[in-house]
């Protein structure tokens, strides 16, 4: 049954939501058709998908990292937003896309390892510590977007444009659109994720040590410090999301930026099971569902439709912890049958 925890998640969640879409006036099939045809129904709409499922895609790797090791990264919000505020800077500075990301990503690393240093040297529940965490970078990027960074004129609330030489190169997919070059950087680093997880031996001891910490530590290996590596290569790829979204997407860092992805990145990592390579399609599905939600709301005039997005992932991570939930009750029972 643990096996079809991300399926049962999925059809209860599609279930609940035909209900509320009823409740909220809309018919569930013109609604469903309108949320198809805002998300893949055509070749932008395509484009408009897949712009948003590659930080979600980056942040949910991040996130299914921590969890992998046993500890509960919430903190993808956060790192993700200070990540996209150092690529700023570094494209200001170089004026090209490489060094950008790479700030980003450092920014991650480092906005991730206090709370894994606070968890494992301290005791510091993590959950706590990355929530507070988000609260901060999002005060920090406030208060950087209207002083110290704010972009030349002072008009708006945003960081200066970032130069065209740090803009990710654009892949062309279709005649109405293009992806940048962060699409092909995700699904490669979901790749090298599974990889490492499952075929070395560093993957094969986190695993492990997620179950059993103090079996693994007994054979010598550095237990603590690997654990602490991999919460911060989380946060490295959360920031290496915020960063894409800057030098792919937006160009600037405004208020906007903090749209819910690192929380969202939790129910996409929880619905694939916790596989990188599922957290592919469970990444698609959620940036479809933010892009169809958007395009009906514009196309009933249904102010708030969009929020829906926001609901459903919550529903997914209730009906995943469910599921689980009572598969482990199911194991238990058969194990004291025996």
């Amino acid at each position: 049954m643990r096996r079809h925890a991300g399926v049962l998640a999925a059809l209860s969640t599609a279930a609940v939501a035909l209900v509320l879409l009823r409740v909220q006036g809309l018919a569930p099939g013109a609604a469903l058709a309108g949320l198809f045809e805002g998300s893949v129904g055509s070749a932008a709409a395509w484009v408009a998908t897949l712009r948003v499922a590659v930080p979600l895609l980056l942040c949910a790797l991040g996130v299914l990292l921590a969890f992998r090791c046993g500890l509960w990264n919430i903190g993808a919000e956060g790192q993700l937003l200070v990540g996209a505020l150092a690529s700023v800077a570094a494209a200001a500075r170089f004026g090209h896309w490489a060094p950008a990301l790479l700030a980003g990503a450092l920014a991650g690393f480092l906005w991730a390892l206090l709370p894994a240093l606070l968890s494992l040297r301290r005791g510091v529940p993590e959950v706590l510590a990355t929530l507070m965490l988000n609260g901060v970078a999002l005060e920090l990027l406030r208060w950087l977007v209207t002083g110290p960074m704010q972009e030349p004129s002072g008009q708006f609330p945003q960081t200066a444009t970032i130069p065209v030489g740090a803009q990710l190169p654009e892949l062309r997919l279709a005649r109405t659109g293009s992806v940048n070059l962060g699409l092909p950087l995700a699904v490669a680093l979901a790749a090298a994720a599974a990889f490492a997880l499952a075929r070395t031996r560093a993957g094969l001891r986190l695993r492990a040590g997620a179950q059993s910490p103090r079996l693994v530590e007994a054979t010598g290996w550095p237990l603590r410090r690997a654990r602490e590596l991999a919460f911060a290569l989380g946060g490295a790829l959360a920031g290496l999301a915020g960063a894409v979204e800057v030098t792919g997407v937006a160009g600037a860092v405004d208020r906007s930026l903090s749209q819910g992805l690192g929380y969202a990145a939790v129910a996409a990592a929880l619905l694939a099971r916790l596989q990188p390579l599922l957290v592919l399609p469970a990444a698609l599905l959620f940036a479809a569902l933010a892009t169809g939600t958007g395009s009906l709301q514009w196309a009933a005039d249904l102010p708030g439709i969009d929020r829906f997005a926001l609901v459903l992932q919550g529903l997914v991570i209730l009906a995943v912890l469910a599921s689980l939930s009572l598969a482990a009750g199911r194991a238990t029972r058969e194990a004291a049958g025996r």
